[in-house]
C-alpha cells in the first residue's frame, strides 16, 4: 500500500511542476502568480511527503516532515490568494488576508530554525510511513494551530470560488466546471478518506492537487472566464460613462468612479443614498419592465449645472425577478456647452457687421453673413458648396501674426479688393472639423500706407539729401539716423556710429549733453543751443543744435532727432565784428573828443568877440555860432549811430508804455499830442535803447508835422497846427504813427540812409538810428501811411508777452 501511495505521489509532484510551467506562461493574468507558486510548493510537499514515508531514519524524516508541513501552508496560502485575486477582491482585502495567514509559516520557519521547538512528540526510533502516524508519536499546539490555519485558507478560498461560480452563470461549461472542482476537491477528498477510504496516510494533498489542476486548466486554458465577473466588475469600474445600480427600494447600493466624479461632491458618497436626492427627475425616468430611452437632463452638482444623458435598464435575478436597476450616466455637459456656444456663435455670426464666412474641411463654403455677400457682389447661398479660392484674387497670401493673412477678393464684377482675414479652426455642427473666418477690407488703409511708404521714403531721401547734419538718437541716447551730411561735418561714416553711443561729444560736455536729452526726452523742444563738438581727428567744431523728441503712434517720446548746423564761420565773424565794433567805439569816441575841443574854443571866442562886436559884426558871429551847433549836432549824431550799430546782448521784458512815455517827455512835444491805442504790454528789448528810438521818431514827426516847421518850437510855433503821434499793436509787433504830411512812397527807402533829411536844417541821421536801433534787435522796419496820412512805422517779428509769461513772437 505504501508502495502506491508513494507512487502517487511522486507523479502528483511531477504534474505540479508541469503546471508550475503552465501558470508561468500566464503569470500575468488574475491568480496566476499566486499559482506558479502553488504548484511548486506542491511539488516540494508531494515529494517531501514521499520522503517522510519511505525513510527510516528519524531524523531524515523528521526534515523531510518538517519541509513537507512549510509547503503545506504555502499550498493552502496560495491557493486561497489566487481565489482572490481571481475573484477580483479589493487588493487591500487580499494582501491583509494573505498576510495575517502568512503568520503560520513565521512560526513554522521558527520551529524549522529553532531546535528547541518541534512540531511533534517523536517516536523512539524512525519506521515506515509517515511521522505523523507513526507509533509513540504526537501532535503538540503547534501543529494543531498549523492545520486550523489550513482549514480556515481552505474555506474562506471555497467560499470565494462557490460565489464566483454563482455569479458566473454565464461562464463557458469546462470553465465553470473547473471553478467548481477547485471549490470542492479539497473538502470531497477529505471526506471520502474520512468516511470511505481506509488509507493510513494523509490523501488531502492530492485533494489540493487536483483543485490546483482544475483551477489552472479552467482559468488559463480557457484564456480565463469570458466574461467573467471580475472582468465585467472591473470594466464597470474603469469605464468613462457612470454606472449606478440602484435596488428595488430606490436605495443605491453601487456607484463606479465616473458616477461618483460625476454626482457626488469631493467628500460625498452615492452609495446609501435615495436615487431621488441624486437625480430629482428619477420618478418620471424610470420604467419597471422596459429599457428606457436615454434622457436629457440638467444637475447641480457642488453649485455647479452639469447635463448628464441617462439611460436606465432594469435587471432582473436568475428566476427572472427584478430585483433593482441599472443607471448609465454620460456626462454631456462640453456638449451642451458647446451647443450653447454654437448658439450665440450663430447669433453672433449673423449680427456682425463685418463678412464672416464658414468652410469645412474641404475649404468649401458651408455659410456666409450678409456683409460677406454685399462685399463679393453675390445672392445668398449662392457660394455654399463652392471652393474659397473662387473669391481669391491673383496674390499671394502673406502671413500675419495670430494666424491673418492678406488676400485679394475677388467681386462679381471682377474687381479685386484688398482685405485681411482672420481664420480660425472651429468644430461644425456635424462634428467635421472646418474654419470661420472673418474679412476686413483694408483698401482705405492699404492706400494710406502707400502714402506713409511715399512719405517715408521722401522723409529719408531729405534727410540723406540735406545740407545739415541730423542725427537721430533713441531713449537710451544710441544712434539710429546719420545722414551724409553728419559724415561730413564729423568725419565718421554712418556705419561706424550706426547702435553705438554718439560718438561727438567731448568728455567735458557729456553730463550737460546728458541732461538736455533727458529734458527732450521728456517733451521739451531745444531750439539754438550752441555748443563745441568733437570730430574724428580731435579737432573742434562751434556748432548750434536744433532738437526735437521722436513719438511713437501712442504718443510716447521714443527718442529723440537733432538737426546740427556748423557756426564756426558766423563765430567767426561774430569775433571780426566785435573787433570792429569796439575799433568804431575806440574811433568815434576819439572823433568826438578831437572835434569837440576845437568847436569849444571857436565857440569861446566868438561869444567873446560878439560882446565888443558891432550889430553887423554880430549877424556874422551868429551865423558862425549856429554853424559850430549845428556841427556838434553832427558829432552827436556820428557818435550815436556808430554805437547804435551793436548787437543786443541782454534783452529784458519791459512795458512799452512807460518806455514810451519816458521818451515822450525827453524829446521836444510842447506842441503835439500822443495817443496809445492797446499796444503790447510788455516787449523783449533794451530799455536804454528803445527809448531812443521813441524820441527819434517823435522829433521826426514833430519836425516835419507841417510845412516851415522848426526843431524847437513844433508845428505850432508856425501856427501849423497840433501834431498827434499815435502807438498802437500790429500782429506781431507795434507801430508808430502820425497825421503830418508823410513820406512819399518813392522817398520811403530813402529817409532811412544816414545823411539824408528833407530839412535843410536837419542832419539825417535819426531815422537811420531809429533802424539801426530795430535791427539790433532782431526786428524788421516797415515804413507807410497812416490812417490819417501821415507816416507809420511798423516794426515785426517783437517778441512780446506780459509781465512774468515766456515772451513769444508776434503775440499780443
Amino acid at each position: 500500500m505504501y508502495g502506491r501511495f508513494v507512487t502517487a505521489l511522486w507523479v502528483l509532484a511531477g504534474l505540479s511542476a508541469v503546471f508550475s510551467l503552465l501558470a508561468w506562461r500566464k503569470r500575468e493574468g488574475p491568480g496566476g502568480t499566486p499559482m506558479v507558486v502553488f504548484h511548486l510548493a506542491l511539488a516540494v510537499g508531494a515529494s517531501s511527503y514521499a520522503v517522510d514515508i519511505t525513510a527510516t531514519a528519524l531524523s531524515t524524516q523528521l526534515l523531510a516532515r518538517q519541509v513537507a508541513t512549510i509547503a503545506q501552508g504555502v499550498v493552502a496560502i496560495t491557493w486561497l490568494y489566487a481565489a482572490l485575486q481571481y475573484a477580483d477582491f479589493d487588493r487591500s482585502v487580499t494582501r491583509r488576508a494573505v498576510g495575517f495567514l502568512s503568520l503560520d509559516l513565521l512560526v513554522l520557519v521558527g520551529v524549522f530554525v529553532f531546535p528547541g521547538v518541534s512540531l511533534f512528540d517523536l517516536p523512539p526510533s524512525g519506521s515506515v510511513g509517515s511521522l505523523v502516524v507513526a507509533p509513540g508519536a504526537g501532535l503538540t499546539a503547534v501543529f494543531v494551530a498549523h492545520i486550523a490555519t489550513i482549514l480556515i485558507a481552505a474555506l474562506a478560498g471555497t467560499i470565494v470560488l462557490i460565489q464566483l461560480f454563482v455569479r458566473s452563470r454565464h461562464l463557458y461549461r469546462t470553465q465553470a466546471a473547473a471553478v467548481l472542482i477547485a471549490a470542492l476537491a479539497p473538502w470531497t477528498i477529505a471526506l471520502t478518506q474520512q468516511y470511505f477510504l481506509q488509507i493510513p496516510e494523509d490523501a488531502t494533498i492530492f485533494a489540493w492537487g487536483v483543485s490546483g489542476i482544475a483551477m489552472t486548466t479552467g482559468l488559463y486554458t480557457f484564456k480565463t472566464l469570458d466574461p467573467v465577473p471580475a472582468a465585467q466588475e472591473t470594466i464597470v469600474e474603469q469605464m468613462g460613462d457612470g454606472t449606478l445600480v440602484v435596488d428595488i427600494d430606490g436605495c443605491i447600493s453601487h456607484a463606479n468612479p465616473a458616477a461618483e466624479t460625476l454626482l457626488a461632491g469631493p467628500e460625498e458618497s452615492l452609495v446609501g443614498q435615495q436615487v431621488e436626492a441624486v437625480i430629482p427627475t428619477w420618478d418620471s425616468l424610470t420604467v419597471d419592465d422596459e429599457q428606457a430611452d436615454w434622457s436629457e437632463l440638467a444637475l447641480s452638482v457642488d453649485g455647479q449645472q452639469r447635463f448628464v444623458e441617462l439611460e436606465v435598464t432594469p435587471f432582473a435575478d436568475r428566476f427572472d425577478g427584478l430585483v433593482g436597476r441599472l443607471v448609465v450616466l454620460r456626462d454631456i455637459t462640453e456638449r451642451k456647452r458647446r451647443e450653447q456656444r454654437l448658439t450665440q456663435y450663430k447669433t453672433i455670426f449673423e449680427g456682425v457687421s463685418e463678412p464672416v464666412y464658414v468652410l469645412d474641411e474641404h475649404d468649401q463654403f458651408v455659410t456666409y453673413n450678409d456683409p460677406f455677400a454685399k462685399l463679393v457682389g453675390t445672392v445668398e447661398d449662392s457660394l455654399v458648396g463652392e471652393c474659397f479660392e473662387t473669391v481669391l484674387g491673383q496674390m499671394g497670401t502673406e502671413p500675419m501674426d495670430g494666424g491673418s493673412e492678406e488676400v485679394l477678393i475677388r467681386t462679381a464684377s471682377g474687381e479685386q479688393v484688398p482685405c485681411e482675414v482672420d481664420a480660425a479652426d472651429i468644430e461644425l455642427a456635424s462634428g467635421e472639423s472646418g474654419r470661420v473666418g472673418i474679412v476686413r477690407d483694408i483698401s482705405q488703409r492699404k492706400e494710406i500706407e502707400s502714402e506713409l511708404a511715399m512719405t517715408t521714403e521722401r522723409l529719408e531721401t531729405l534727410v540723406e539729401a540735406a545740407p545739415l547734419a541730423i542725427v537721430a538718437l533713441d531713449a537710451s541716447a544710441t544712434v539710429e539716423v546719420w545722414n551724409p551730411a553728419a559724415t561730413e561735418l564729423f568725419g565718421w561714416r554712418a556705419d561706424e556710429v550706426l547702435g553705438d553711443t554718439v560718438p561727438v561729444i567731448p568728455a567735458e560736455n557729456r553730463r550737460q549733453t546728458a541732461e538736455l536729452h533727458a529734458q527732450v526726452l521728456e517733451g521739451e523742444r531745444l531750439s539754438g543751443h550752441e555748443t563745441e563738438l568733437e570730430r574724428k581727428d580731435g579737432s573742434r567744431v562751434d556748432v548750434s543744435l536744433a532738437a526735437a523728441p521722436i513719438r511713437d503712434l501712442s504718443g510716447t517720446v521714443v527718442g529723440s532727432v537733432s538737426v546740427v548746423t556748423d557756426i564756426t564761420e558766423r563765430k567767426r565773424r561774430e569775433q571780426q565784428l566785435e573787433l570792429q565794433n569796439e575799433r568804431l567805439d575806440e574811433f568815434a569816441s576819439l572823433v568826438s573828443h578831437d572835434l569837440r575841443n576845437p568847436l569849444q574854443v571857436a565857440s569861446g571866442h566868438l561869444e567873446l568877440a560878439s560882446q565888443d562886436a558891432d550889430s553887423g559884426v554880430r549877424e556874422s558871429i551868429t551865423a558862425a555860432t549856429d554853424a559850430l551847433d549845428r556841427m556838434e549836432t553832427l558829432i552827436d549824431h556820428t557818435l550815436t549811430l556808430a554805437r547804435e550799430g551793436r548787437d543786443i546782448s541782454d534783452p529784458e521784458l519791459i512795458s512799452l508804455r512807460e518806455t514810451f512815455s519816458r521818451a515822450w517827455d525827453a524829446a521836444p512835444t510842447s506842441a503835439a499830442e500822443h495817443r496809445v491805442r492797446d499796444p503790447p504790454e510788455h516787449v523783449l528789448a533794451d530799455p536804454d535803447r528803445l527809448a531812443e528810438l521813441f524820441q527819434n521818431l517823435v522829433q521826426n514827426a514833430v519836425e516835419h508835422g507841417s510845412d516851415g516847421a522848426t526843431p524847437g518850437a513844433g508845428p505850432a510855433a508856425d501856427g501849423g497846427g497840433v501834431v498827434t503821434i499815435t502807438l498802437g499793436a500790429t500782429p506781431d509787433g507795434f507801430y508808430v504813427a502820425d497825421d503830418g504830411p508823410g513820406i512819399p512812397p518813392d522817398q520811403r527807402d530813402a529817409v532811412l540812409e544816414s545823411g539824408y533829411s528833407t530839412d535843410d536844417d536837419g542832419t539825417g541821421f535819426g531815422l537811420a538810428i531809429v533802424e539801426t536801433i530795430a535791427e539790433a534787435h532782431g526786428w524788421e522796419l516797415t515804413v507807410t501811411d497812416s490812417e490819417a496820412g501821415g507816416a507809420r512805422f511798423e516794426f515785426s517779428g517783437v517778441e512780446t508777452g506780459s509781465q512774468g509769461e515766456e515772451p513769444t513772437a508776434g503775440s499780443l
